[in-house]
């Protein structure tokens, strides 16, 4: 009878504890869209534009090569992207880590920056949905991933342009980008950062624990192009993991203006009056359960 007392009482006190929504589409209301995806060749100069209505979506993947389920996150997405115009970019773990070489100090402080949550896998929709896991809040991962692509941008008329000039007799590569794009259509303040992401195609590291050992679009540094919208720069492209497949592309990102500052004494009251409730409740039910298993008790004696 103790013994069954015992696991009345730590069922209802794990009952209190609130469900995980891991899985489940977040819809990221402070953060502003990702949009762009034109690429080139790190090899060869070259010019590639796009209208905004035509450029692809953009799904960011944070993963890590030790990660077995990240492995069912990226079918998933491949799976959608044979169906629909999209990029995929890799962002592998990098800060703590000593078993995978692919990730970037400069991709996890962005990551931690615009997502706050570093946990492979992540998959990140257009820069404003956000999916954690590999368990699909629907029928299916690829369901699940499709429904996130369902509604586009739609950023209007507008080009986005990339130029690139590799480097020669010694000379830094050279790269000039463009973008006509109507700011009306976003809230007032708002901004674009534009930068370059330099990927990697595909880099062999057989030594990965989920055993894949071939990992691609794997983003090996950003470059920070700042708020203009078109001008030329020289860059430094980073060393490829192996051989000599680095891809040139161009990323633009709206920057919501922050949020209007709640007052601190309103906000100080509607937290405590939020908190409140669920205290109340979990001290019920410990209460009740420790009044029952003291009755049975003493029907015991």
């Amino acid at each position: 009878m103790r013994k069954s007392v015992f696991l009345i009482s730590v069922l209802l006190f794990v009952s209190i504890i609130p469900a995980s929504n891991a899985g489940k589409p977040v819809t990221l209301e402070q953060n502003g869209a990702v949009f762009g995806g034109l690429y080139l060749d790190a090899n060869e100069s070259g010019t590639t534009n796009s209208q905004l209505g035509d450029l692809p979506a953009i799904v960011e993947d944070y993963t890590a090569t030790w990660c077995t389920n990240c492995l069912d996150v990226e079918e998933a997405l491949y799976d959608v992207k044979d169906n629909n115009n999209m990029n995929v970019y890799h962002f592998h773990r990098f800060i703590g880590e000593n078993e995978d070489p692919l990730g970037s100090q400069v991709g996890d402080d962005r990551w931690i920056e615009r997502y706050e949550h570093r946990l492979p896998p992540t998959a990140i929709f257009n820069g404003t949905i956000r999916q954690i896991g590999s368990v699909p809040d629907g029928e299916s991962l690829q369901a699940d991933y499709t429904n996130n692509l369902a509604n586009p941008l739609n950023l209007g008329n507008g080009i986005s342009a990339l130029t690139y000039e590799t480097g020669v007799n010694g000379s830094s590569p050279t790269i000039a980008w463009h973008l006509e794009i109507d700011m009306s259509q976003f809230p007032n303040n708002s901004k674009i950062e534009s930068s370059i992401w330099v990927v990697e195609k595909t880099a062999y590291f057989p030594d990965g624990g989920n055993g894949k050992q071939h990992y691609n679009q794997s983003v090996k540094t950003i470059i920070t192009l700042g708020e203009s919208l078109q001008g030329m720069i020289d860059i430094t492209l980073p060393d490829a993991y192996d051989e000599n497949d680095l891809e040139i592309h161009l990323i633009h990102e709206v920057i919501l203006p922050e949020p209007v500052e709640q007052d601190p004494e309103d906000a100080n009251s509607d937290s405590k009056d939020d908190e409140s409730m669920p205290a109340i409740s979990a001290i019920a039910v410990i209460s009740a359960t420790m009044i029952a298993a003291f009755i049975v008790q003493r029907k015991l004696q």
